[in-house]
């Protein structure tokens, strides 16, 4: 990692995200995490005050970024709740199978390279009777903004870590054979490329259910 994906843009990262709109859209899914706990993308820990003490048997918190994993291990000495951080990629979590009960996505599948295999890994952590929770900013559904996200996209890219505009988690999950509930809103106060917002709940399909409806094509990667 360069030193500006060290040191300088974790805090970028933990100022822009700690904004009260992104927040409020934290606490619509964050409290609602049970039993093991895998925070996958935590950063800097803003998830950690905003979890239910009575509802966490223990919260795992994976990131690649070590100088984000030292800044959320302030708020989680000021936690208590039992919180372990791990240092990983989401593509190759280090977890046995089957041993979360929920995993906790805010903000995270923006800047994963590659977003099926971040998926394929959560499903293998999760337990079958487990639950992915998550928010994310998404492509626009107006064809005028999403055309700006595409025009921005590289110089966005190249200050936040790679952080991806048109992605969409709801698409990248069903794709992935979740079963996904998800809501999609334009929120006000936040820069206009990363407005539109995806807030939702997603469970592993279970033996011969039907999965959603997934698109298919050389460009999937890219568009989810």
């Amino acid at each position: 990692m360069s030193f500006y994906t060290k040191h300088i843009l974790p805090r970028i990262v933990d100022c822009g995200c700690g904004g009260r709109a992104f927040e409020e859209q934290r606490k619509r899914i964050v409290p609602k995490a049970q039993g093991v706990i895998l925070d996958l993308g935590i950063g800097t820990g803003l998830n950690i005050p905003l979890y239910d003490a009575d509802r966490v048997t223990k919260l795992i918190g994976l990131d690649p970024c070590q100088s984000s994993l030292n800044m959320a291990q302030k708020l989680a000495d000021q936690s208590n709740i039992p919180v372990e951080f791990v240092q990983a990629s989401g593509e190759d979590i280090p977890l046995a199978d089957s041993c979360i009960d929920t995993v906790v996505l805010t903000y995270t599948l923006c800047t994963v390279q590659d977003v099926s295999a971040v998926l394929s890994e959560v499903r293998r952590v999760l337990r079958t009777d487990g639950e992915v929770l998550f928010c994310e900013h998404v492509m626009a559904p107006t064809s005028w903004v999403s055309r700006v996200q595409d025009i921005v996209q590289r110089p966005w890219a190249s200050l936040l870590g790679g952080c991806q505009l048109t992605r969409r988690a709801a698409t990248a999950l069903r794709c992935a054979k979740f079963r996904v509930v998800a809501d999609t809103d334009k929120l006000g106060g936040v820069p206009f490329p990363i407005a539109w917002q995806t807030t939702g709940h997603a469970r592993p399909l279970k033996p011969g259910e039907r999965p959603d409806r997934c698109p298919t094509g050389p460009d999937l990667q890219l568009s989810i």
